[in-house]
């Protein structure tokens, strides 16, 4: 039971930039989700997406800087939903919306196991 609580937030880490990195990549790529994406999202998701292996990574080997890189990466999504929320509101889908969410609670689930784990 130790070693789950130990890996999962790293686990979770990975399996979420993995979705971004697929969602993203699949529009980046030409495919049209059915509904308005704004241009620069899929990059965003690509990228930050390709970026979250850092935080994963360092959540495996429990390393010191594992709690700002997910701090970091937790920060970074909450920006984006807040432009979701505010600036971009007219033009963001209810799916983008969605997904930004999904990632923000999933990052929330991390740093709690995080916490709890030391």
């Amino acid at each position: 039971m130790n070693v789950i609580l130990t890996k999962l937030p790293s686990i979770l880490a990975f399996l979420v930039g993995g979705m971004s990195v697929v969602a993203g990549g699949m529009v980046l790529r030409g495919w049209q989700p059915g509904w308005s994406v704004i241009a620069w999202l899929p990059v965003y998701n690509f990228v930050v997406g390709l970026l979250t292996l850092i935080p994963a990574y360092l959540l495996w080997v429990n390393h010191r800087y594992a709690p700002i890189a997910s701090i970091a990466t937790f920060s970074l999504h909450a920006v984006v939903l807040i432009l979701l929320f505010t600036v971009f509101r007219s033009a963001a889908a209810f799916q983008s919306v969605g997904a930004m969410t999904f990632r923000l609670v999933t990052w929330i689930i991390i740093l709690a196991l995080t916490a709890f784990r030391r």
